[in-house]
């Protein structure tokens, strides 16, 4: 039952009224969440699983002799934004490439490039940067060079002197389609530093 009050105008409504913003913010996953997937799959991949499925432990559903590819979640394939928390860029960076290469190294072909690829494209520059670092070590990657070189392109100086050593890192399997000596003349006297003493 609607009630007027004197001397107050009477509401009018043209549309339902909604609490909820037309845009939903997007989702974040933490960094400590993101760690903890690779730490774990990187586990399943190590000479641990083995022994624990010796012992009668369930293996990971998709596990394949020591590969763990359909274990991979949204949080890993998907382009979420990564919430760092007190964490800084570079130290989030640093610390997810390693375990990134780790992991990279015992999947299969197809689905190391998938996330590569798609963290190389993320808009998030924490995942950036982690796959730039996570090419600084040496493992077996389909199209390691054409990630390379588009990583070199990057606004971030950061990223940059990462691809930088990642190409020396790769070279000689193919991974500097030019890149070194392209990044020699950087703007940036960090990248050049990285990329002329690799050189």
């Amino acid at each position: 039952m609607r009630r007027d009050l004197p001397g107050l105008p009477a509401l009018t409504v043209e549309r339902p009224v909604t609490t909820l913003p037309v845009n939903p913010p997007m989702s974040k996953v933490s960094l400590r969440r993101l760690l903890s997937k690779l730490t774990a799959l990187a586990l399943t991949t190590s000479a641990v699983a083995p022994a624990a499925a010796a012992d009668g432990a369930p293996p990971c559903a998709g596990r394949t002799g020591t590969r763990c590819d359909d274990c991979l979640d949204d949080d890993l394939a998907d382009d979420v934004p990564i919430d760092r928390e007190h964490v800084g860029e570079v130290d989030a960076g640093i610390a997810l490439g390693r375990s990134l290469a780790i992991v990279l190294d015992d999947m299969r072909p197809l689905s190391a490039t998938q996330i590569v690829s798609t963290w190389a494209l993320s808009e998030d520059p924490v995942r950036r940067l982690a796959v730039a670092h996570a090419l600084e070590w040496s493992f077996p990657l389909v199209g390691d060079a054409l990630t390379i070189d588009h990583l070199s392109r990057d606004p971030d100086p950061e990223i940059r002197a990462a691809a930088a050593r990642a190409a020396w890192v790769r070279r000689a399997k193919g991974g500097d389609p030019g890149v070194l000596a392209r990044l020699s003349d950087d703007p940036d006297p960090r990248v050049r530093m990285v990329a002329r003493n690799a050189r």
